[in-house]
């Protein structure tokens, strides 16, 4: 389900390794940037330490980019603005700081909200070019047509980095919002499928508990088969629950472990409505064409959703009654229809029913056609016709 939202190589490496790699990478800037101020010496003359020091601050903290991202760019840029601006570096060639602070800036425009990102980023390059500047102007004869250059060089690489930060942190977000949206999508779907699971099931309980209830003192053996069927009914309903809440669990957890639970239903169950509307007292005739059990899952969940809301509505506003379900498959389309001549179909059927707009939703994430309506004389008839053009199976 979220195969397309894998996230980078980079963060699907372990921590350690993570850690391991800035580590060296902190070690060999660190070596450059000591190198760099060492050089500046005289050959035959003592080193001192604070300029080594400086180029030490340049480069060590980067071992903990990840884990402290501001406060190592912090050190850094104090630590390269230093060594400009005292000339410990020459400025015309301070790329081992400016190199230094790509590398520190980089995970502060990743991971910190835009406000602080762009402080880091012109309180460092700011600095950086301040120190450059200042370092030029302290110069006999400043040259500054070669300096201008190579600075606005050594600001356009830490800024241009920055941006592409800030590009890999808006796509990562848009990823996490595409993976909340697939939970969220996922949760709307179960949460649809335990209604219409529920609410079927409570139907049958509600109709039998009434049968009992008025048929108990003179026909003990339909009262007893009423409660026979509440019991099965319960059970069931029991059982969707407990494979609904472990399909949330999953969402949770991850969207891709929900589809190895327990298959949702799908047309090959229809029978099973059939038997527990003919036991709640409706006469169902069920008739499956060819080739039902070869539609997608998908649309065999849909069709098994409408027939077992429209089974539902039998049963609580039109039974005792007849009614025939038929499911048909043609070349493109998978047809679901259920009649019943029950009389109070005009009543019990209201056109905005929850039910009926439920079965109009369904239909119409497929691009299908949905009618619902009483019939002529008697009787309430739905049907949907549901496109199998486009649908993965």
């Amino acid at each position: 389900m979220t195969d397309g939202l894998r996230p980078p190589l980079l963060l699907r490496l372990r921590p350690a390794f993570l850690l391991l790699g800035d580590v060296a990478l902190a070690v060999f800037l660190t070596s450059f940037a000591v190198l760099a101020v060492i050089e500046q010496f005289p050959l035959n003359g003592s080193i001192e330490p604070l300029p080594v020091l400086a180029g030490v601050l340049m480069g060590v903290p980067l071992a903990v980019r990840r884990r402290w991202p501001v406060p190592v760019l912090a050190v850094v840029s104090m630590a390269s603005i230093l060594a400009v601006a005292l000339r410990w570096m020459p400025p015309h060639a301070a790329v081992v700081p400016d190199l230094l602070l790509v590398f520190a800036i980089y995970p502060v425009a990743v991971t910190e909200a835009t406000r602080r990102a762009v402080a880091a980023l012109v309180l460092s390059v700011g600095g950086f070019a301040g120190a450059v500047l200042f370092a030029v102007a302290q110069e006999p004869r400043p040259d500054w047509g070669r300096s201008l250059p190579v600075l606005v060089t050594q600001i356009i690489v830490p800024v241009a980095v920055w941006v592409v930060g800030r590009a890999v942190r808006a796509r990562r977000e848009h990823e996490t919002r595409a993976v909340r949206q697939v939970l969220t999508d996922e949760r709307l779907r179960i949460a649809r499928d335990l209604h219409d699971g529920v609410a079927h099931s409570l139907s049958l309980i509600t109709v039998q508990a009434s049968v009992a209830l008025h048929v108990g003192d003179e026909r003990p053996d339909e009262a007893r088969s009423a409660l026979t069927v509440i019991e099965d009914t319960s059970r069931e309903a029991a059982r969707e629950l407990r494979r609904m809440l472990g399909l949330l669990r999953a969402v949770d957890e991850d969207p891709q472990d929900a589809a190895q639970l327990e298959p949702a239903p799908t047309a090959d169950r229809l029978a099973e409505l059939a038997d527990h509307a003919t036991a709640a007292g409706a006469q169902v005739a069920l008739r499956i064409g060819d080739g039902i059990d070869t539609v997608p899952a998908t649309i065999g969940l849909a069709a098994y959703r409408i027939v077992q809301e429209s089974l539902t509505n039998v049963i609580k506003h039109a039974a005792p009654a007849r009614c025939v379900v038929r499911v048909d498959r043609t070349d493109n389309a998978m047809e679901i229809e259920v009649t019943d001549d029950g009389r109070r179909a005009l009543i019990g059927h209201p056109a905005g029913g929850h039910g009926l707009i439920g079965m109009r939703e369904r239909v119409a994430v497929y691009g299908g056609d949905f009618e619902a309506g009483p019939v002529a004389g008697r009787g309430f008839r739905v049907h949907a016709r549901l496109p199998l053009e486009g649908v993965p199976a």
